[in-house]
């Protein structure tokens, strides 16, 4: 072997192992990175856990306040109905009694007058004989 075959071969060896090292610390870096973004998207993960878990439960408290409402509302309705139909048989019970105690006097009224004709008919006959 020639020395420039020696120099070549020399040359190639240093100039590999620059290559390898680089390719190396490139793949560290690479790697260094690949674990950051791991472990950003573990954390991100474990929080949109959390908060979803926080948020259905949030959602669990607002469903049951809701249906207290609506029962509370319902049971106040039915108060309502309840109270507007005392209220409404209260006055449909008054119009009834109204009308008629206007009947009974009016009934007492025609009765009285009807007993004034047959006086004064009795009358006119008794005189006219």
């Amino acid at each position: 072997m020639d020395m420039s075959e020696v120099l070549k071969m020399d040359i190639f060896f240093v100039v590999t192992t620059i290559v390898v090292v680089m390719a190396g610390l490139l793949a560290i870096l690479i790697f260094y990175y690949l674990v950051r973004i791991l472990r950003d998207i573990r954390d991100i993960t474990h929080l949109v856990k959390n908060e979803a878990e926080e948020f259905a439960h949030d959602f669990k408290v607002v469903r049951t306040d809701i249906k207290e409402g609506v029962h509370e509302v319902r049971e106040n309705v039915g108060k309502g109905v309840k109270s507007a139909q005392t209220a409404g048989k209260a006055v449909a019970g008054a119009g009834i009694v109204k009308a008629l105690s206007g009947l009974l006097d009016a009934f007492g009224e025609e009765k009285a007058e009807s007993k004034k004709r047959r006086s004064t008919r009795k009358r006119k006959k008794v005189t006219k004989k």
